[in-house]
C-alpha cells in the first residue's frame, strides 16, 4: 500500500481534501491482490433485495381535476390509488 505523509481523515474523522500527490500514490483497484479485489466487489451488492414481481411503471392520462384530488389526498396517495383500483380488480368492476 501507498505510505502516505498525512492521514487521509481529520481527528473528527473527516475526510480531507486530497491532492494530486493522493493522487499519484494511490493504488489502482486492478493492482489490489485478487482475495482484496473479490472481498471488495462482495460488498458493492447494497439496496433493496429484489422481489418476485417489482412492480412496473405506467402512464394514464387523466383529467386535471381527477390529479388534483388524488395529489391532494397527502402522501401516499399511489398506495391509495392502488388499493382502490385493487378492490374494483378483486369485486369484478374493472
Amino acid at each position: 500500500m501507498a505510505n502516505h505523509t498525512k492521514p487521509l481523515t481529520t481527528k473528527a474523522g473527516q475526510v480531507r481534501e486530497l491532492t494530486a500527490q493522493d493522487f499519484d500514490t494511490a493504488m489502482r483497484f486492478s493492482d489490489l491482490p485478487e482475495e482484496l479485489q473479490k472481498g471488495l466487489m462482495s460488498l458493492k451488492k447494497r439496496g433493496r433485495p429484489a422481489v418476485a414481481a417489482p412492480k412496473k411503471v405506467k402512464s394514464f392520462k387523466l383529467y386535471p381535476d381527477l390529479i388534483e384530488a388524488i395529489t391532494s389526498s397527502g402522501k401516499g396517495y399511489n398506495a391509495r390509488v392502488e388499493a382502490v383500483l385493487r378492490a374494483a380488480l378483486v369485486e369484478g368492476r374493472l
